[in-house]
């Protein structure tokens, strides 16, 4: 298990396949409304807490994102935010599962707008997203495209990666340019 501060309020936790094991639970079972998940965070919490020496209140707000790695582990990303008020505590607490997102770089604003003209619209339009370094764009697409909307893509640009690092390194290095 490797964690890392990413921040004040956030956290990264990083499951090897072998870590699943021990916990004795899958991706595919991580549910927050099932006791074994829940039993799962607390067992984290408490190594967070032993770790980087933070005490987290699970009866405040906080999200967790999970993510499956391509080895069999998993990725989670805990934020926390204000002590819930008391009108809040009958909303349970919620596991986010992220959709295995692909982001694609292109060389020009151009290249992005040319293979978007091209492209079937309704493909690429389920909440993905652009973004810009001030030279290059990248998009975001939160699902993996079809084969068709893959050539179409490799055609004007290239896939940089599928990995929450590479995600991440977008979503909080490059400028939002826009959703499409």
């Amino acid at each position: 298990m490797n964690i890392h501060s990413t921040g004040k309020n956030k956290f990264v936790v990083e499951l090897s396949s072998r870590d699943m094991q021990e916990l004795d639970i899958t991706y595919e079972e991580m549910d927050y409304s099932r006791i074994e998940t829940r039993r799962v965070i607390w067992t984290i919490l408490q190594k967070v807490r032993d770790d980087l020496g933070r005490d987290i209140d699970p009866s405040g707000n906080l999200l967790i994102e999970a993510s499956a790695d391509s080895c069999g582990g998993c990725v989670l990303c805990f934020t926390v935010g204000e002590k819930r008020r008391s009108s809040d505590l009958r909303q349970p607490l919620k596991l986010t599962k992220t959709t295995e997102s692909v982001v694609y770089e292109f060389q020009s604003q151009d290249a992005l707008l040319d293979m978007l003209r091209v492209a079937d619209a309704s493909a690429f339009k389920s909440q993905n997203r652009i973004f810009t370094n001030g030279k290059s764009f990248r998009l975001v697409l939160r699902k993996q495209p079809g084969s068709t909307e893959k050539k179409l893509l490799e055609e004007y640009g290239v896939p940089v990666g599928r990995d929450l690092f590479t995600l991440s390194h977008t979503l909080e290095h490059w400028q939002s340019a826009g959703q499409i």
